[in-house]
């Protein structure tokens, strides 16, 4: 690989770093200003799937982008999450089975024999899930583990004082003619 292509390497992946880092700040602190406390912003949400029973439409490790139903009802066939019951903070996200008039919903995960137990109530409804992005839930949860912050800090802080040195060492080294003149002449 040649030098250009060196640095193209190492902004994109410092460019990387920072929106994964800019995200997961978002995400964080989202989730504490919505009044659900689901991260997110407007009518949409971003959820970690953590199990694997909406394989293989939806993957544990997989983020799922959810919005919430506006003037549609949910219908058969529609993956929506839901709060598992009023007690809990647990999200549940499957796909819908059946719907009764009053709204009431009958979900089941793809990878599960059975529908789930009982009827979800409308009032326990997130919304729809209307994007899935493969993989993200784990790599976001690799970032957030403490050592990986810390070895990701450290290079970035190594990789800056290595190019502030770097740059400092070329200038060093340029001929006495190129760094500065010198005036000559009286004083007055």
């Amino acid at each position: 690989m040649n030098g250009v292509g060196i640095v193209w390497t190492k902004r994109i992946g410092l460019l990387l770093l920072a929106l994964i880092f800019i995200l997961n700040l978002f995400l964080y602190a989202s989730s504490y200003w919505n009044a659900d406390r689901i991260p997110g912003m407007g009518n949409w949400r971003v959820l970690s799937v953590l199990t694997g029973s909406m394989s293989p439409a939806i993957n544990a490790g997989d983020m799922v982008v959810v919005t919430r139903y506006a003037s549609a009802v949910p219908q058969p066939g529609d993956i929506v999450t839901f709060w598992k019951d009023d007690q809990t903070r647990s999200l549940i996200t499957h796909r819908v089975v059946q719907r009764l008039e009053n709204g009431y919903l009958q979900t089941k995960g793809d990878a599960n024999q059975e529908a789930d137990g009982g009827w979800t109530a409308p009032g326990r409804l997130v919304g729809k899930v209307v994007f899935t992005i493969p993989f993200a839930a784990a790599l976001q949860q690799f970032f957030k583990e403490p050592l990986v912050m810390a070895v990701i800090f450290a290079g970035f802080v190594t990789y800056l004082v290595y190019t502030q040195r770097r740059a400092g060492s070329r200038q060093d080294s340029q001929p006495a003619s190129l760094q500065t003149e010198k005036i000559e002449g009286e004083r007055s």
